[in-house]
């Protein structure tokens, strides 16, 4: 996942707190409008999206949205969309109690 490599390197690149804060956040607004967006997104898309929440989340950014998209590749049809899915959905429901 390329997208998601590039992010975690342009967010360890950044050289303060505010640099990284702003970066997480145009990511937000991107991912959050793509899974709003009537456009279809395949799998591979999906899977990049959700990890690269997971990720934030890891970091401690505030994240309320996405839980769905996870629940969704966990319940696809696909091995390859099912076998990455269960991780980001656990560490969401985990803190959610």
């Amino acid at each position: 996942m390329r997208g998601l490599t590039v992010f975690i390197s342009d967010l360890r690149n950044c050289s303060t707190k505010e640099q990284e804060q702003k970066r997480v956040e145009k990511e937000m607004a991107h991912i959050r409008s793509k899974f709003t967006s009537e456009a279809h997104m395949n799998g591979y898309q999906r899977k990049k999206y959700v990890w690269k929440i997971l990720y934030m989340y890891m970091l401690g950014y505030e994240v309320d949205f996405g839980h769905m998209e996870a629940v969704n590749l966990i319940s696809s049809p696909k091995y390859s969309e099912k076998c990455r899915a269960p991780r980001p959905a656990s560490c969401k429901a985990l803190n959610a109690h």
